[in-house]
């Protein structure tokens, strides 16, 4: 999805408007009077009333930039002073864009008079200028060198604002190089000092600059904690502009937790935004933004028969999104966002493909995916002609897409390759990994199945594989940050403790200037003695206090790990300094969640929220525990369990089957509890599968017992193909349960991911 990102830079970038014509010549004039008002009055000042006269006498002209023209005569004039070395770094501003050389030298001079007259806030001035040239040059690692130096001058000279904007632009260089949590780290100490100089709108703007990084990083809850504090203050300073933004960047991230609906209603918001800004480019990539939750929704409604309808309404207005965001985009001539809006359109077709297809309607079916191939191959055609290598393999993965749905084997066999060896030359692992799951359904189409066979397996390789690799590099960058965190927080820790030295340093000097003659020795040597007695004993004391304190942070780890971890592996874990992870042949996996619970929680004040989930999620931990089951984790609203772990057994799908008859009765009880309160109260799914899985631990950090495997995933189907009241549960379970429970068949409903499942419902307990 296309994404707003905007950084805050030290001084705006923008350029001032060209004078022209015959007043342009006043410019030389008043440019003669810069040097003796900047004499008088300051050069702050002097600037000011500069402008003035040039905003006023201006007119239209030739010149590419009068103003830096205007303060080059006033530079051949100005004597070697601080007041040189402003005119420099302003005139090197000016030039930035179009003449980036001239910029660098104007800026070294600066550099060089500053350091001969030791202007240390011009010399910072001169070096932040230079980050942003080289920044904008895309010369980042040059522009981090520039910071870093311009941030130790402010440092020096105690510029909190300056070193707030410094540390803000090394956050964007750390982000731009990849570096998310150095980036995290840097746009936290703006942040500090924001909050310290009580600069609102900065401190919600860096915010927003944290929430992008995390989002970047996949560190979705994270981001949007940073992300409601920006809204929070942009709402509080009417900053229409910034709440479009994070309007934005919320639908980005609902979409990313597959929280589609509420994704299409922040990006409903933010197009409405957009459209009252007035900027088109904003304008456009909302439509394109929207139209993509749209997309999602309608994807999702196709997983479900009876959702048919709704899945091409939400494709037809999707369409007409997309097309309102090529429509600007082409009155803005932005080729980039013309091939995007192709490109969208055509998958959009390639969709209404698919829900034909579904509806048995195949002539729709092959003119919709005809059309898709059109759009596609447009934006194809207009990629190529900008050499867009890696736009042309997303092309190329969606035209053999539609060639494959047009049984067409060879030509999506061919498209395969193609973006298969882009993918190999950039070393984009994620389409190399598309591509074998491609060339296994081109192949079985082809009545080639040994081929099909042998790639489908090359393909579930790379997905575990890349899935654990994700995981890992996650839980690498969580613990880099956590790391880096308490390193600063212990540098700060040794600045407070250098702090009371000093002030008790101080008082001692004072103290020992009062004394006289002799008695200072005397006094001086009594009290030494005296302090390192009290300094020995208070440091017994803590030591003991110490001591104490970590026998019970002891005790208390202990039993925090064995309330997080089962016993069996916190047992092995201690002993082992790890837990291996181990294959389990039978396991029964529940998974709950709440009817409508984003439309319930909006009611609610989060107070009472988290207290209604607590009440639940307690119950259902009580229910769990007599039924011998493992908890597994709780994910916002979702509860899930699992029987037959970390100690094997026969009777872990009766136990499960038990347990979430269970919980619903405790749901049909508090309901009309809540209920008698005049309230309304939760509603809930259960969903219960049986098969293998892998459990253990990962990482060396905030310790995590979990299970992974599909069975997982179908448990997780059961769940949201249920229905409230009811538990839900695969045919794997059912017979295993069928002697014990009466259960009706459903027969096979559709999953998403899955296809069709057989599923029943359980009605009650045999006799």
């Amino acid at each position: 999805m296309t994404k707003t990102v905007r950084r805050e830079m030290h001084q705006s970038a923008s350029r001032t408007p060209s004078p022209k014509g015959i007043r342009g010549q006043f410019f030389y004039w008043i440019s003669g009077l810069y040097g003796f008002f900047k004499a008088i009055i300051s050069p702050k000042a002097t600037g000011l009333l500069f402008a003035c006269c040039f905003c006023f006498f201006s007119l239209p002209s030739s010149a590419q930039n009068p103003f830096a023209d205007s303060l080059l005569l006033v530079l051949s004039t100005t004597p070697e002073d601080s007041n040189k070395i402003i005119l420099l770094n302003d005139l090197a501003w000016e030039y930035k864009f179009e003449n980036p050389d001239s910029a660098r030298q104007y800026l070294a001079q600066s550099i060089a008079l500053a350091q001969q007259i030791k202007f240390q806030k011009g010399e910072a001035q001169a070096h932040n200028n230079l980050g942003v040239v080289e920044a904008i040059a895309e010369n980042l690692e040059l522009a981090e060198k520039h910071y870093q130096k311009a941030l130790e001058l402010r440092l020096a000279l105690g510029d909190k604002k300056g070193v707030a904007s410094l540390y803000n632009n090394i956050g964007n260089l750390k982000e731009s190089l990849g570096d998310g949590p150095g980036a995290l780290i840097n746009l936290k100490k703006s942040l500090k000092v924001r909050e310290e100089l009580a600069d609102t709108i900065r401190i919600a703007r860096v915010n927003y600059g944290l929430a992008l990084v995390q989002e970047s990083m996949g560190n979705y809850l994270e981001a949007l904690d940073y992300l409601l504090k920006h809204l929070a203050l942009s709402e509080r300073l009417e900053d229409h502009y910034e709440i479009a933004n994070a309007q934005n960047l919320l639908g980005n991230i609902k979409s990313e937790l597959e929280r589609y609906e509420e994704a299409l209603e922040h990006h409903q918001q933010a197009l409405k935004l957009r459209i009252a800004l007035e900027d088109q480019l904003d304008i456009a990539q909302a439509y394109n933004n929207l139209a993509n939750s749209l997309d999602d929704l309608g994807e999702k409604s196709l997983d479900s028969i009876h959702l048919y309808p709704q899945a091409k309404k939400l494709f037809a207005e999707a369409l007409d999104n997309y097309q309102q965001s090529l429509k600007v985009y082409q009155q803005e001539e932005d080729q980039e966002g013309i091939s995007q809006a192709f490109n969208n359109i055509g998958l959009i077709y390639k969709n209404l493909g698919t829900y034909f297809e579904k509806t048995n309607k195949a002539d729709s079916s092959r003119q919709s995916l005809d059309i898709a191939l059109d759009w596609l191959n447009q934006s194809l055609e207009l990629r190529q002609t900008v050499s867009d290598e890696k736009g042309i393999m997303e092309i190329y993965n969606g035209i053999g897409d539609v060639m494959r749905r047009q049984k067409k084997w060879k030509e999506a066999l061919l498209f395969t390759q193609k973006y298969y060896d882009i993918a190999e030359t950039f070393g984009d692992n994620k389409y190399i990994q598309k591509a074998f799951k491609d060339f296994s359904r081109a192949y079985e189409g082809m009545g080639n199945y040994k081929k099909a066979f042998a790639y489908r397996k090359k393909y579930d390789e790379w997905r575990y594989a890349r899935l654990d690799e994700q995981r890992a590099i996650q839980n690498s960058r969580r613990e880099s940050i956590y790391g880096d965190d308490q390193k600063q927080f212990a540098i700060e820790q040794q600045e407070k403790e250098l702090e009371l030295q000093s002030a008790q340093l101080e008082r001692a000097t004072l103290q020992r200037r009062a004394l006289l003659g002799g008695a200072l020795g005397l006094f001086l040597l009594v009290g030494l003695l005296y302090n390192r007695y009290r300094l020995k004993t208070k440091a017994n004391k803590n030591l003991a206090e110490k001591n104490s304190i970590i026998e019970k942070e002891r005790e208390r780890s202990e039993a925090l790990l064995l309330n997080i971890l089962p016993a069996e592996t916190a047992e092995e874990l201690k002993a082992n300094g790890r837990a291996e992870a181990r294959y389990y042949e039978s396991v029964t996996v529940l998974f709950t969640d709440f009817k409508s619970f984003t439309t319930l929680a909006e009611q609610m004040t989060p107070k009472a929220l988290v207290a209604e989930l607590d009440e639940c999620f307690r119950a259902f931990d009580e229910i769990t525990s007599l039924h011998g089951i493992e908890k597994i984790k709780t994910i916002g609203d979702a509860y899930m369990c699992a029987g037959g772990i970390p100690v094997s057994n026969n009777s872990h799908a009766a136990d499960v089957v038990a347990a979430g008859l269970e919980i619903q009765a405790f749901m049909e009880t508090y309901r009309h509890q809540k209920k008698s309160q005049g309230q309304k109260g939760f509603e809930a799914r259960v969903g219960i599968h049986t098969g293998p899985v892998v459990a253990g631990i990962v990482g060396s950090k905030k310790f995590a017992y979990d299970i992974w495997g599909d069975t997982v995933n179908t448990a997780a189907r059961m769940e949201s193909s249920g229905e409230v009241g009811e538990v839900n549960i695969s045919q794997s379970t059912f017979l295993l349960v069928k002697d014990q429970y009466h259960c009706i068949s459903r027969g096979k409903i559709a999953a998403k991911n899955k296809g069709a499942i057989d599923m029943y419902f359980v009605e009650k307990r045999s006799e």
